[in-house]
């Protein structure tokens, strides 16, 4: 069977610049306006993206959403081609996370945990995020390494609760929030799902599978704005069914 394709096109460069930014970076984007009739969920698919004045780019996704009278999500499966896309279209990379402007902490304490991670190798921390106590799991979260997130997750240790407080983290990474949101058990919590979904770093797609699952408080808090768009509309759309 032939994957379905989805046109998304940009009638300008700083419209790719602001889905680049706000939706692409992260892993996925909401096609405005497109639709597919009986979509398989998670199915492949071919996404062309045309910006105004340059060349087109296609590449392979996966189906996240169909939103009825809003659009398709999907999930990139590569974003190097979407990167290059970028670069010519103009963006600058956003600053690492961690890098907003303001002056960075000062070193650790000598002694303390933040210390010993800092004096380990990535393979050590890695180790310490598969077996580490709820301190250092604390710590590696955070870290700008965002390689070892995905490791503190694995850790069989970690708790409901560390997992909510991470799916908070705007410093997460997206392949660590995609975990989160696709675990049999985490991905059904509600808090959890609400936590993702507030999350600006969670893309969108993985959001919108989410909604259903999120508490009806927190679904009206994202229906008044204030967040992305596509959010905010699947989020309303919910709460008048």
């Amino acid at each position: 069977m032939t994957a379905p394709r989805l046109t998304a096109v940009f009638d300008s460069p700083e419209a790719f610049t602001q889905a680049y930014r706000s939706e692409i970076s992260a892993g996925g984007l909401l096609i405005p306006g497109a639709q597919l009739e009986n979509p398989a969920a998670m199915g492949p698919c071919q996404v062309e993206l045309r910006v105004a004045g340059h060349a087109p780019v296609e590449v392979e996704a996966r189906l996240a959403a169909v939103i009825p009278g809003v659009g398709v999500a999907v999930i990139f499966l590569d974003g190097t081609a979407l990167d290059a896309l970028a670069e010519r279209v103009g963006h600058q990379a956003p600053a690492p996370d961690g890098e907003s402007g303001t002056a960075p902490p000062g070193p650790p304490t000598p002694g303390t945990t933040g210390a010993r991670l800092q004096a380990m190798t990535v393979a050590e921390k890695m180790q310490m995020g598969l077996s580490g106590d709820r301190d250092i799991r604390s710590h590696l979260l955070r870290d700008t390494n965002k390689v070892l997130h995905l490791y503190v997750l694995r850790n069989p240790r970690i708790g409901l609760d560390e997992v909510q407080y991470a799916a908070k983290l705007s410093t997460l990474s997206p392949d660590a929030l995609k975990f989160i949101a696709e675990h049999r058990e985490w991905g059904l919590n509600p808090a959890v799902c609400a936590a993702l979904a507030r999350n600006p770093r969670t893309p969108i797609p993985l959001v919108l599978r989410l909604l259903p699952r999120v508490p009806i408080q927190d679904l009206r808090a994202l229906a008044k704005g204030g967040g992305r768009m596509p959010i905010v509309q699947a989020a309303r759309k919910l709460l008048s069914e």
